[in-house]
């Protein structure tokens, strides 16, 4: 039997990720769930080593799939496994050195699904998508409006506008669904946005905030790059949630958007003071 696999290091990985698009590979977490709880790499998918040969209708055979684990044992296992399937054509990878190898950002809980009611149509999860984003604008420009002037908050005001810009992009996939759809202006407007992206609770950010000092420019910036993390781990697993059906798509191009939206987070991190 010929094993097809390769080993990557985390270095590798992360110009991996930041040369491909979301759909062209899944990110594989296979440790046990208290684990991932504890904390996980933003964008991964979970499937634990034991669950993966009954779980094998879930992995895609025509992107790319890497496997992690905490020291890269059990990820070796998985990439053995899944890289003498046949079928699989897109190329298997093991990320050597597992979590422990990687100093980069990790979520400490488990994507929350939940934020979204599926037993409704795709119409309803694209609109409640849509009020994710309206949350999330509504609460960078409430922090816009308490930090005023200060120059690092113009972030916030960038990331206000790309929330708004994400929710048009959610509105497109929205509106084709609808026979006569009102204006997006209309439909944003009337969203409640009491919730952002990655399920938190857009007046308690606010409330927790307002009791930091004026100016908490690393404390303020890193809370909004911790959102979008949230957010991007969220779309991610809603698109392998929806893997095989149009809604994969919607999700994974919501993920590529949510890099940019880190970008501007660490930008402006760079601009508080030493």
């Amino acid at each position: 039997m010929v094993y097809e696999y390769q080993d990557i290091s985390v270095e590798r990985l992360r110009e991996y990720m930041g040369r491909h698009h979301e759909q062209e590979y899944l990110l594989v977490d296979v440790r046990q769930p208290d684990e991932y709880t504890k904390g996980h790499l933003p964008g991964s998918v979970l499937i634990p080593l034991g669950e993966l040969p009954e779980r094998l209708l879930e992995l895609p055979v025509d992107k790319d799939v890497i496997f992690y684990c905490r020291s890269g044992k059990r990820s070796r296992g998985a990439a053995l496994l899944i890289g003498s399937q046949s079928y699989v054509a897109g190329t298997v990878f093991n990320m050597t050195g597992g979590i422990l190898a990687w100093n980069g950002h990790l979520l400490h809980e488990t994507p929350n699904l939940k934020t979204f009611d599926l037993s409704g149509t795709d119409q309803d999860v694209l609109l409640q998508a849509m009020n994710l984003e309206r949350g999330a604008e509504r609460f960078y420009l409430a922090l816009r409006q308490r930090y005023g002037s200060i120059p690092w908050a113009n972030s916030l005001a960038s990331l206000a506008g790309a929330e708004e810009a994400h929710a048009r992009m959610i509105y497109r996939f929205w509106a084709e669904g609808q026979a006569d759809p009102p204006s997006f202006t209309t439909v944003y407007t009337a969203l409640a946005g009491d919730v952002i992206e990655g399920g938190y609770s857009s007046a308690a950010l606010v409330a927790m905030l307002e009791e930091q000092p004026l100016e908490p420019c690393r404390t303020t910036l890193e809370m909004a790059l911790t959102i979008e993390y949230a957010a991007y781990d969220l779309s991610r697993n809603m698109a392998h949630r929806f893997q095989g059906q149009p809604m994969a798509q919607v999700f994974n191009a919501i993920a590529e958007m949510e890099k940019e939206h880190m970008q501007l987070a660490a930008k402006g991190l760079a601009l508080c003071a030493a």
